[in-house]
């Protein structure tokens, strides 16, 4: 018993070590930057200060931008969820080849992140494909102004990340026994009835799981604002990289940096407390 004990823990070191150089040394850095005036290494003392956060929540600049990023960050996540559903369901459920859609559904992961958002500007220019279709339909009389709003990086957001939310679905949803569904059928529910009191209470852990792939990296997103978005379209993520790469504070930018953490931790735990993730684990049997 010792020997296997001795193994598991050699098995352990490498990835406490790949774990600690890797997030916890880069985590402590950033958080000492943000509690800090200075670079760590100018040579001269470093000046403790709370100011950077203070600075994020008194300009309203800031908190602007802030309340922007939370707003599109929940639209994304809120959309992403609508029409991801209904899709890893019929795969999950209806779709006689369901692995095969799911792996064509990734295909564009196989493409440039940055080409995929190029591609979108050109969607959404005055002189592009959904102008053009909307025309042609007589829909509308001019060009909409589409690309450079806060709708076209919310739409790049939507498909940049709705393959996210299909994922922990469609694995939640295959799992999902269709024998409890008849069986709540029988005892007197409608299939309305029934779909919502098992198949979609039991699939609450895969939404649970593709809101954290898609809302987290949502708020840190600044590709898609700065090629597809506006001066009105500026998100926090687009804020950070200003301060690292250009405006050259890195103690403002990790400050920025810690405060989206904190309210993505508290939103999760919030989040899973409205729906209840922690009690449908326990009574899965997990710890």
């Amino acid at each position: 018993m010792s020997t296997i004990s001795r193994n598991n823990r050699n098995l352990l070191y490498p990835g406490l070590l790949w774990f600690i150089v890797f997030f916890l040394l880069p985590l402590s850095i950033i958080i000492i930057y943000s509690v800090t005036t200075d670079y760590l290494l100018a040579g001269r003392e470093l000046d403790f200060t709370f100011r950077n956060f203070i600075d994020i929540f008194a300009k309203r600049h800031y908190l602007i931008i802030l309340l922007r990023t939370l707003k599109i960050s929940l639209l994304t996540t809120v959309f992403s969820i609508l029409f991801s559903y209904p899709v890893a369901y019929y795969l999950a459920k209806k779709a006689r080849h369901g692995r095969f859609f799911i792996i064509m559904i990734m295909v564009p992961f196989w493409i440039n992140y940055l080409i995929r958002t190029f591609a979108w500007k050109l969607l959404l220019s005055e002189n592009g494909v959904f102008n053009s279709i909307l025309l042609f339909l007589r829909i509308i009389d001019e060009p909409l102004k589409l690309l450079y709003t806060q709708t076209a990086v919310t739409l790049g957001l939507i498909y940049a990340y709705t393959p996210m939310m299909v994922l922990p679905l469609y694995a939640v949803l295959t799992k999902v026994d269709d024998s409890l569904i008849e069986a709540s059928m029988d005892l007197g529910a409608s299939r309305f009835r029934a779909f919502f009191d098992v198949t979609f209470k039991l699939s609450l852990t895969g939404i649970f799981a593709g809101t954290l792939l898609v809302f987290i990296p949502v708020l840190g997103s600044f590709a898609i604002p700065a090629i597809l978005g506006g001066t009105d379209s500026v998100l926090i993520g687009n804020i950070i990289e200003n301060q690292f790469s250009k405006v050259g504070n890195w103690n403002f930018g990790s400050a920025f940096t810690i405060a989206i953490a904190v309210m993505s931790i508290a939103m999760i735990l919030l989040y899973s407390r409205i729906f209840g993730i922690e009690s449908i684990y326990k009574n899965r049997g997990i710890q």
